[in-house]
């Protein structure tokens, strides 16, 4: 099936969100980060830095990183899904698609 220049991004939107839609509901737990254990320590000096440094950049990061590549999908496949139809509605010579 070839689709033509004026439908491909139109299809290619779609695809992202299906497959975003899919990803963010599944959550598979490969990519699901572990809980922290709550155990105090007791370290020091460059492990005591490594460890503090560990846990402030898990704290930015998702749980489950596929929610987050999923939400991402579904985030850009919309916007492209919308500027493809709205462009539908502007002159031949103003349209970006």
């Amino acid at each position: 099936m070839e689709h033509s220049p004026r439908t491909s991004p139109l299809v290619a939107g779609i695809a992202l969100l299906g497959a975003g839609l899919l990803l963010y509901q599944v959550k598979p737990t490969v990519l699901s980060l572990p809980a922290p254990d709550g155990k105090s320590r007791r370290d020091r000096g460059i492990r005591r830095v490594a460890r503090k440094s560990r846990d402030g950049v898990a704290s930015l990061m998702p749980s489950n990183l596929t929610g987050s590549i999923g939400r991402s999908l579904i985030i850009m496949g919309l916007g492209l899904v919308t500027i493809r139809l709205l462009d539908r509605f502007v002159n031949e010579e103003d349209a970006l698609y």
